[in-house]
């Protein structure tokens, strides 16, 4: 989560510098922010850092467009992390 993360924004073209954490067992991804109360959870953190880098159309410009890459990262969440192994996640995506 931390890593993916890290990368996405350095893909965006964000400057580095974001504190990223993790948070209970499961190591929910955190993102202190400077502005407010921090953020919490992959996709949650990952909207904020495409808005933040103004590509918002990577979010989808129709609703259904929308509703299809929050499904995917929903999906990303749920079935990838629930997988127990990195096997099991290899095969899930494929």
């Amino acid at each position: 989560g931390v890593e993916e993360l890290a990368l996405l924004e350095q893909l965006l073209g964000l400057p580095k510098g974001s504190k990223y954490g993790v948070q209970g067992e499961r190591k929910v991804p955190v993102l202190q922010t400077s502005n407010g109360p921090g953020l919490t959870g992959l996709t949650t953190i990952a909207a904020h850092l495409v808005k933040q880098a103004k590509k918002d159309q990577l979010l989808g410009s129709t609703a259904e467009e929308k509703a299809v890459v929050q499904q995917w990262l929903e999906y990303r969440v749920t079935r990838v992390d629930g997988g127990s192994s990195k096997e099991d996640s290899r095969i899930i995506l494929k």
